[in-house]
């Protein structure tokens, strides 16, 4: 399987600078999924996915946005 080259676009909510890196992903993530960027990393919420399978140097861009990774199990398991 080919690996999908995604920029990835990552910011802390309230704040202005922007963390813009190009990925490989086995498949393009989702909006509502999680990423990190590496191991033990922070975590990042896909709020917005634009796929241009018209880039040659790229396969989509992703918008996410830093969340509290315990916070974000806690909701998700007392549910």
């Amino acid at each position: 399987m080919k690996m999908k080259k995604v920029f990835v676009h990552l910011i802390i909510e309230g704040e202005a600078n922007w963390i813009n890196e190009y990925y490989h992903f086995d498949r393009i993530p989702s909006e509502g999924e999680y990423l990190a960027t590496k191991a033990n990393g922070d975590w990042y919420k896909v709020k917005l996915v634009l796929h241009s399978p018209f880039a040659k140097e790229m396969n989509a861009d992703i918008y996410a946005v830093k969340v509290n990774q315990t916070e974000e199990i806690r909701k998700k398991l007392n549910n």
